[in-house]
């Protein structure tokens, strides 16, 4: 079995994905997380390795106005410590220093985490609640319909990512004993005329709450707070996560979220 795998280290995105093109079975190198998983299963079936580390493109973390906009290929520990981010969005600033051990948030990057969406349960929460724009190599997303879409073509890359500057911003998550992934985790978000309210259940999947977010835009206080505003079948049982449960996590985070930003 020949488990042998060719290395690229292209110097733009154009580079990249023709490689990606003329390659059999060819894979992304950012971080490396995702891809450690799958060489250990299907080593075989990689053809290409193509390093995205140095393409100057994919870096830079810059505040414009009501927008910050980070590069796809900034690591976790990069934004948690980047001067711009505790600045003008320190909640991302948080949530990035709270991603998994030291070794993951110095490989990682956003761009690797939000392509793999199943493995970025944080940023998924960060861009919903605040309206991010995904910018790729093909297009640009909203974040909605970036998850509403599946995501990302084949060969296609996340290139900037735009957050909006919220005035105020909160995430809390409650982890599991044996490491940081979110069983629920809430993100409070609150620009000049809206806030914005998104969870992310025991499953890693996303999702904002309208309902809540409307009745906070009436009254912005913890008690506004129903169990009703959840929308249904978004959060999902697991294992070592009952659905009630979680519901009793959703509603301590989104209180404490709440009174944080008020």
């Amino acid at each position: 079995m020949n488990i042998s795998s060719t290395f690229h280290s292209p110097k733009t995105t154009a580079d990249a994905e023709a490689i990606y093109r003329e390659s059999k079975h060819p894979i992304y190198l950012s971080g490396g997380q995702e891809v450690v998983l799958r060489l250990r299963h299907e080593l075989e079936h990689i053809s290409d390795l193509i390093d995205l580390s140095n393409i100057d493109e994919l870096h830079g973390v810059h505040a414009e106005g009501s927008t910050l906009s980070i590069g796809a290929g900034e690591n976790h520990a990069a934004i948690a410590g980047s001067a711009v981010v505790v600045h003008t969005a320190p909640v991302l600033s948080e949530l990035a220093s709270n991603i998994g051990d030291s070794q993951t948030r110095n490989r990682g990057t956003i761009g690797g985490a939000i392509a793999s969406k199943t493995r970025s349960s944080d940023w998924n929460a960060a861009l919903l609640a605040l309206d991010a724009m995904i910018h790729t190599t093909k297009t640009s997303h909203m974040a909605e319909d970036y998850f509403a879409t599946g995501g990302l073509t084949e060969g296609e890359l996340i290139t900037r990512i735009c957050f909006e500057i919220p005035s105020h911003g909160i995430y809390l998550k409650h982890t599991r004993a044996s490491s940081t992934d979110a069983v629920v985790g809430v993100l409070v978000s609150r620009f000049e005329k809206r806030c914005r309210v998104a969870i992310v259940g025991a499953q890693r999947v996303a999702f904002l709450c309208p309902a809540l977010e409307t009745a906070l835009g009436t009254r912005f206080h913890p008690a506004v707070y129903d169990h009703s505003h959840i929308p249904e079948n978004m959060l999902r049982e697991t294992p070592d996560a009952s659905l009630e449960y979680q519901l009793n996590l959703v509603e301590i985070l989104c209180k404490r979220a709440i009174n944080g930003c008020a």
